[in-house]
């Protein structure tokens, strides 16, 4: 089975959001990444991304053509833990709901 081309269109625009730094305003949550560097912040920070990209892609879904029904719902999950590893000192964020397991499982 290969990937259907609405998952790749999904994975490359979520790729694109991330690196070009205008994620905040794809998610549907105009304050969750607002004032956030997050690329400078995490530019050292390989297993974070990693991570980011882990959750978008685990909370894809799609109907047995492979329509993708959930996109900006996965943008904002991931969106979630940047905003999580993206504090500034003092400050604390919650991710709601919290991650679970089968979310941030590496395949």
């Amino acid at each position: 089975m290969q990937l259907s081309d609405d998952f790749k269109s999904a994975l490359r625009h979520f790729v694109y959001y991330y690196t070009n730094g205008t994620l905040p305003y794809v998610i549907g949550d105009d304050n969750l990444l607002k004032g956030i560097d997050y690329r400078e912040m995490l530019k050292d920070e390989a297993s974070l991304v990693e991570m980011a990209y882990t959750i978008f892609i685990n909370n894809i879904t799609m109907d047995a053509t492979g329509k993708v029904l959930n996109h900006t719902h996965a943008m904002k999950r991931a969106a979630q833990l940047i905003r999580a590893v993206c504090c500034e000192e003092g400050e604390e964020y919650t991710v709601v709901p919290g991650f679970e397991e089968w979310e941030t499982r590496l395949y």
